[in-house]
């Protein structure tokens, strides 16, 4: 087996181990999405779910292990993804953090700046916005 198939069995394996079941039923509405629209807290499947990944640097895994993240390679974070798909597993967070401010902070922030915020926003920990200052929006 190549590397990336072990990682596969074991990566489905773990996902199977630790995805609490109600983390792999369809979402009902907003509330089931962990930070998800005026939904500030976490239901207990949703906050072990986030807790075991975010432990693993799953929630997000192709940042750096230093900042809080998996540090897989892209490859990896596919697989990652395809095992997550096939068990219906969710995902553990999402938020403005991981898919907008995070990468601006690993392209551009300083190192004091990275490992301030970042693990912060890999465990779920701060939650950030966006803001608009242009007339209308």
């Amino acid at each position: 087996m190549s590397d990336l198939e072990i990682f596969r069995t074991e990566t489905a394996a773990w996902l199977e181990a630790n995805c609490p079941p109600e983390m792999r039923e369809p979402m009902a509405d907003e509330s089931d999405i962990c930070w998800g629209g005026r939904n500030p807290t976490f239901k207990p499947g949703q906050k072990k779910w986030m807790d075991v990944m975010a432990e693993k640097g799953w929630t997000v895994p192709d940042w750096p292990k230093e900042y809080g993240g998996g540090g897989l390679s892209r490859a990896e974070t596919k697989i990652l993804g395809q095992e997550m798909a096939r068990l219906r597993c969710r995902t553990p967070l999402s938020s403005f953090g991981i898919w907008m401010l995070g990468p601006a902070l690993l392209h551009f922030g300083t190192e004091e700046q990275k490992k301030y915020f970042l693990p912060q926003i890999a465990r779920g920990e701060i939650r950030w916005c966006q803001g608009y200052s242009e007339p209308g929006s």
